[in-house]
């Protein structure tokens, strides 16, 4: 694998199916890994993929074969654990290789035995053979960063006998028994069912060829009768083809001892066009109109409910039936009543009736349409009945209670308010007396020692001269302490009450 197509299978797993995840361990094998073939015989081996611990999303493989003793008949990628492939599988008998790469969609495969491949091999002579994947294989982990995770890989061996079986002289003439044996049985896995139809475009045969098969024969068309006329000299068993919609028919005829057997045809039916668009109509108008029960909540639609009418065509599968949904409410509809007037109905107000059509290939198409019901009042009841009178009055006492129970709660906050308040206030008054005598006590005690060192200094003044210094101290402290007994007493007079 070069690192061109190794960076193309990187960044495809990027884009689609990154989830981060750490790195562990994963094997790659092939089952049976010892077995034996007759020369001649067909033998199946599986390519098998083990990642227990960690999820995995792509593979990218390339295995060796002894194509001097091998030859490779078909590949077969049913029952795959990858779903997308960046390479299908191919196989050179010339080269002896076969390679493959794909890839698992989010959140990727976690186990054991995951089948990869199927492969069948023809043995051509005597000997032991081997088959085994080359050092380029990978692994890539579902980690966003495409790690190889692939530790260990698995051979297989493969031990060519002769043939045990006594040879059959061929027939001198191709009889019509000897013909009829060489009717091949063909099996599709993608489109099983000969008589339905499938929006699966890309087909898969397989059939078996009888031992003495030497050559066969390949076609497809739109022929019942048609006969195949690309030539197989390696006799395969497995062919895929992209066919468009229609009616196919693939052919497969087998050559023995005597010659070309009958030819084997199988049907395939494919459809991926949904149904022509269409419309949702209502031909007796999109509005109803609903009965509502006289005291009571519950409303009934009238009689004559909205009347709908959808009727889709399919040119090639057909119509196979219709899928209705209003308000949430699903429920199925044959081909026959869906081409006839169909009733719906709702309660009153704006719906959307939703309409699927479905193909015979499962391909829908999807229309929708506004309808309205509307409802109509209660009749008035009359002023005697003692039930309606009993009910009005129940309502009025309710609604006079709910106000005086209103009414009762305010008064009660109010009376809560103005009594928590009127005993605030008066703990503060408390405590703003007791504060005042306080103050006056400290300013008295504070008046007494001023007025007493004034009074010391002016009995010295009898005895001796004061100083200047001694005069201004006198006259200072004098207005200090007349200033700061009036702003006490302002201050005081000033707090709240």
């Amino acid at each position: 694998m070069t690192l061109h197509f190794r960076g193309y299978l990187s960044a495809l797993i990027a884009v689609f199916f990154l989830l981060p995840s750490a790195a562990l361990a994963a094997t790659l094998g092939i089952s049976p890994a010892s077995t034996s073939v007759d020369v001649d015989s067909i033998i199946t081996e599986t390519i098998l993929v083990s990642s227990a611990d960690q999820a995995m999303n792509a593979i990218a493989g390339t295995l060796s074969f002894s194509n001097d003793l091998l030859q490779v008949v078909s590949i077969s990628k049913a029952n795959s654990v990858l779903s997308l492939w960046v390479q299908d599988p191919t196989f050179s008998n010339a080269d002896g290789t076969i390679s493959f790469s794909g890839v698992v969609p989010n959140p990727g495969y976690t186990g054991g035995r995951g089948q990869v491949l199927s492969i069948q091999f023809r043995g051509k002579r005597s000997g032991r053979a081997t088959v085994a994947f080359s050092s380029s294989s990978e692994v890539l982990a579902n980690d966003g960063n495409g790690t190889n995770i692939l530790t260990a890989t698995s051979p297989a061996t493969i031990t060519v006998t002769p043939s045990t079986s006594a040879p059959t002289p061929p027939p001198q003439t191709s009889s019509p028994l000897a013909r009829a044996d060489l009717l091949a049985h063909i099996t599709s896995s993608t489109h099983p069912d000969q008589a339905r139809w499938y929006k699966l475009s890309h087909a898969s045969f397989d059939w078996t060829n009888a031992q003495s098969v030497s050559a066969v024969r390949l076609g497809y068309d739109k022929d019942v009768d048609g006969k195949p006329n690309v030539l197989y000299n390696d006799p395969i068993s497995h062919k895929e083809l992209d066919l468009e919609d229609g009616i196919w028919y693939f052919h497969v005829q087998e050559k023995g001892p005597g010659g070309w057997g009958l030819v084997s045809t199988y049907r395939v039916q494919i459809d991926t066009v949904p149904p022509l668009p269409f419309t949702v109509t209502f031909p007796n108008g999109a509005t109803a109109q609903a009965t509502t029960a006289a005291g009571t909540q519950a409303t009934a639609l009238a009689a004559n409910a909205i009347t709908a009418q959808f009727t889709a065509v399919d040119d090639l599968s057909g119509i196979d039936h219709y899928q209705l949904s209003v308000d949430g409410k699903e429920f199925s509809v044959t081909t026959d009543e869906g081409s006839r007037p169909y009733s719906v109905s709702g309660d009153p107000g704006t719906h959307t009736l939703l309409v699927r059509a479905y193909d015979k290939a499962g391909n829908i198409s999807i229309a929708d349409g506004k309808f309205f019901v509307k409802g109509t009042e209660a009749p008035p009841a009359s002023p005697f009945n003692f039930f309606t009178f009993g009910w009005l009055a129940i309502n009025y006492l309710s609604l006079i209670l709910i106000i005086l129970a209103i009414l009762g709660l305010l008064l009660f906050a109010m009376w809560y308010i103005r009594t928590h308040f009127t005993a605030y206030r008066r703990q503060l008054n408390h405590r703003l007396g007791i504060t005042n005598a306080h103050v006056h006590k400290e300013f008295d005690n504070l008046k007494d020692a001023l007025t007493e060192e004034i009074l010391t200094l002016e009995q010295a003044k009898s005895r001796r001269a004061l100083t200047r210094e001694e005069e201004r101290l006198v006259l200072r402290f004098r207005k200090l302490l007349d200033q700061s007994e009036k702003a006490i007493e302002r201050d005081i007079e000033d707090l709240p009450r």
